[in-house]
């Protein structure tokens, strides 16, 4: 009997003993086995923040520039489909099914994890399918990362911040070292979207011979009132539109985005109307997005420290006068403190919520640690994010917001709620 795409995710969700698998060379083999190796360029991008924003502005620029885009992300918020978009569309069922069959004849008795399955699925669907181009989202750390086993013709590492520090060292300097395990020499572009770089970031790209493109040095931005203007050290000025992404973060994506078209024009021509028209049109769900409603509610996937100061950033550029509640549930890894101390300076109320998985943090146990430093009556938990979205827009005014961040499961649940879906429904 044929299997459907859900038993199909349950059934490579099972294949190996390891979540997470940091190695290679299993994948190498059934790469190698499939003659996966693609024939046009190639881009990655990595990075501990800011991922699937560029990732979504380089699809969108390349795809009015008229080429066939592939791009790989993950994690999905509401469909696995979403993690392998085809032509600006996500890649249905039957044909994942397809390339899933293929991979688990191809396999033999090598195992695969669940990131690696999918993977492979996507580049089978990408060469299969003729694109003109293929766009990987790393998604955890880069030296052992799924997409470090091809080589890119231009690597982007967005900026690099705490996190995964199991897996990738405790201080920046070691996270930007396996991020920074992405590039590659030979004529590959090199860019990194990070202020303050770690010397790692630095010291690796020189080690392989890689022209390393930073942002601030080598291009940036300049925000106006009512545009930006993107430069770059080649004499390169442009002046925008603000990104639909909002956020003075996008600014920073949009313009490794754009450095990355400009470095490879030779490959993939393109001009300045796709990269206006780009900007404009590229989104994904759950970055800022700020959805028209009463109260107002703003999903982001804000997820470690780092994101979330950019969260407190944006909703402090916005000018409001009603009261701010946060729906919070966070992984048990991450530095939850600090992200709630964080939140803590512009939310009235915290509900911090109990979320499925094995992974989640306890929110009884999250609650009674950030009430060491936090006001005790502004922070309550809940067994759910439903409860809680209830509850706030039982008490919540027109004018009051609701601020739905902290992981990415987060906002795939509150996604489900029915008030939020309608909005999310109708907007689209």
């Amino acid at each position: 009997m044929n299997k459907s795409l859900t038993e199909w995710l349950c059934r490579i969700n099972s294949t190996h003993h390891k979540e997470i698998d940091l190695s290679l060379g299993r994948l190498r083999k059934v790469i190698q086995d499939m003659s996966l190796r693609p024939q046009c360029p190639v881009i990655t991008v990595g990075g501990t923040n800011g991922k699937g924003s560029t990732c979504a502005m380089l699809e969108a620029i390349y795809t009015k520039a008229g080429y066939r885009t592939g791009v790989f992300a993950s994690p999905h918020l509401l469909r696995y489909n979403e993690r392998i978009r085809l032509a600006n569309a996500e890649v249905d069922d039957d044909t994942i099914i397809s390339s899933f069959e293929i991979i688990d004849c191809a396999r033999n008795d090598v195992s695969l994890t669940y990131f690696e399955f999918s993977f492979l699925a996507a580049l089978d669907v990408f060469l299969k399918q003729d694109a003109d181009l293929i766009i990987l989202e790393v998604g955890l750390g880069g030296r052992w990362d799924a997409a470090n086993v091809l080589d890119p013709d231009c690597a982007i590492v967005t900026n690099v911040g705490l996190d995964h520090m199991e897996y990738l060292g405790e201080t920046r300097e070691k996270i930007g070292a396996e991020k920074a395990a992405i590039f590659r020499g030979g004529g590959a572009h090199a860019i990194c979207g990070d202020e303050d770089p770690p010397q790692s970031i630095l010291d690796a790209a020189a080690a392989m011979g890689a022209e390393l493109q930073l942002i601030a040095r080598d291009f940036g931005f300049v925000r106006d009132t009512s545009s930006w203007k993107f430069w770059s050290a080649g004499a390169s000025r442009m002046n925008l539109a603000f990104p639909l992404m909002q956020g003075e973060h996008q600014l920073v994506n949009a313009s490794v985005s754009i450095q990355a078209v400009t470095l490879l024009k030779n490959l993939l021509p393109i001009d300045v109307a796709a990269i206006r028209d780009g900007l404009l049109t590229a989104e994904r769900l759950g970055r800022f997005q700020v959805l028209p409603s009463r109260p107002l509610v703003v999903l982001d996937v804000a997820h470690n420290v780092a994101s979330v100061t950019s969260l407190i950033r944006e909703l402090r550029r916005a000018a409001f006068k009603g009261k701010t509640r946060v729906i919070f549930g966070v992984m048990a890894d991450k530095q939850y403190v600090e992200m709630m101390t964080l939140l803590a300076s512009v939310a009235d109320q915290l509900f911090v919520c109990a979320l499925e998985g094995d992974r989640p943090a306890d929110p009884d146990l999250v609650v009674a640690q950030a009430i060491i430093s936090l006001d005790s009556d502004k922070v309550t938990s809940w067994s759910s994010v439903d409860k809680a979205m209830n509850k706030l827009l039982e008490i919540s005014g027109s004018e009051d917001r609701i601020v739905i961040c902290g992981s990415f499961l987060t906002v795939s649940t509150a996604l489900n709620h029915p008030f939020v879906s309608s909005l999310v429904h109708n907007r689209s």
